[in-house]
């Protein structure tokens, strides 16, 4: 059995690159009880992983046949975090250890979403950030996914750290993915830090390779990289997007990091670029690309 724990956009490319290779038999959960659906392939049921009665109703309706568990709930906003770090606690590392608690004896494989942001700011004279480097987080978002690392880890499991994904949304709420195109197809400026590069991946190739991560045989490392082989900064990001959809580059508006501090509360990162040798050795893979490059 697949089991996807958490929704959201990485977790709605995940159940179309299953449903790709013909996975049969599939629970995606939500914590919105009115989205559960048991009798839709996939079936949707609903988790709340902070409330050990929703545990517990999931792990009967799982039974006990074997599962590959990929967790992505997470209370992921950076500064939603720098203010209410209890709460994020309680979602972030005290449901997390509660999952595996109740499900790591019938779990053959659970691959955990993590980030860049547990490496921190990247130190002078390196060009990227390799699983075995020091981890050095800066916010608080990292500092939890770094703590919640080590909970998967001392139950066996492997964490994978996502770089700045990013794309369609196949859920019911936009991604800013879409808001970018819709002010770049209506000829709207929009704001882009010059700046703050990061490994980038779309959500479908980071759904994708996550499946193929999932089927290897053997024993995982603790950590893989996920991402593609290029750093871009967000300009970038913004510029080739625009280029893509056929529409002025120059919609894209680079700002300082001085100026884009205004969206923010807590740190990030000037660098966060990751390195992808150890995911390339397991998936056999000799290139991965950005798919908005593969279209340049």
């Amino acid at each position: 059995m697949e089991l996807i724990i958490g929704g959201g956009f990485l977790g709605s490319y995940l159940v179309e690159a299953l449903r790709a290779e013909n996975a049969g038999n599939i629970i995606y959960t939500r914590r919105d009880p009115a989205l559960r659906n048991l009798s839709a392939s996939p079936r949707c049921a609903c988790c709340d992983v902070t409330d050990p009665v929703s545990v517990a109703a999931l792990s009967a309706l799982c039974g006990k046949e074997k599962l590959t568990v990929f967790y992505l709930a997470s209370m992921h906003q950076v500064d939603r975090l720098y203010e209410n770090p209890g709460e994020g606690r309680r979602v972030n590392l005290d449901g997390l250890e509660r999952f595996l608690t109740v499900f790591a004896d019938r779990t053959e494989k659970l691959f955990y979403a993590s980030t860049d942001c547990v490496y921190g700011e990247m130190p002078a004279g390196k060009d990227r950030f390799r699983e075995t480097d020091p981890l050095d987080p800066i916010n608080e978002y990292g500092r939890q996914k770094a703590a919640a690392e080590r909970i998967v880890n001392r139950f066996g499991f492997t964490a994978l750290r996502y770089p700045f994904m990013l794309g369609p949304s196949l859920c019911e709420k936009k991604h800013f993915y879409d808001k970018i195109r819709e002010s770049l197809l209506n000829g709207e400026k929009i704001e882009m830090i010059d700046g703050m590069f990061r490994s980038v991946l779309s959500y479908r190739d980071a759904a994708a390779l996550t499946v193929a991560l999932s089927r290897t045989d053997g024993p995982l490392p603790p950590v893989i990289n996920v991402c593609g082989d290029r750093g871009y900064g967000k300009y970038d990001v913004g510029v080739t997007i625009a280029k893509n959809l056929g529409a002025d580059p120059s919609l894209v508006v680079p700002l300082t990091g001085a100026q884009g501090a205004k969206f923010f509360k807590d740190r990030r990162a000037d660098n966060a670029v990751m390195d992808n040798a150890l995911l390339k050795r397991i998936t056999g893979l000799s290139e991965i690309l950005w798919e908005e490059d593969q279209c340049s």
